[in-house]
């Protein structure tokens, strides 16, 4: 059985950090295009996309990820997203998008980096 969607948003340290639970797709991508607008608002703070409970993400969603990606690009900021699961992370490098973001392996990694400014992608 499938895990109710929702996004939980929190801000520590200069990174806001956006978990994604449950299924990411056509239906529930507007609730996490909200959180993103929120986010993307949200002043000079870098962002994680964590995927760590996202159990598929269609086509949709991954569209949100690169259009993240490119609108904190034109401001400077980074981003990234955590990504262990393994499903979700194929397919991410079969898109080709673990390149375009910055995909990390833990949501520690991602903090250590995005947190201090820093960007892999």
């Amino acid at each position: 059985m499938n895990s109710p969607f929702r996004v939980d948003a929190e801000t520590e340290a200069g990174l806001h950090t956006l978990s994604i639970y449950g299924e990411l797709d056509q239906g529930t991508a507007p609730e996490l295009r909200g959180a993103l607008s929120t986010a993307l608002g949200n002043g000079n703070e870098a962002v994680l996309i964590d995927l760590s409970d996202c159990e598929f993400i269609d086509s949709t969603g991954l569209s949100l990820l690169v259009e993240a990606k490119r609108r904190l690009s034109e401001e400077r900021r980074h981003f990234g997203v955590c990504c262990p699961h393994v499903d979700v992370r194929r397919l991410l490098e079969l898109t080709g998008i673990d390149e375009a973001v910055g995909v990390y392996d833990t949501r520690d990694e991602a903090a250590a980096t995005l947190g201090n400014g820093s960007s892999r992608a």
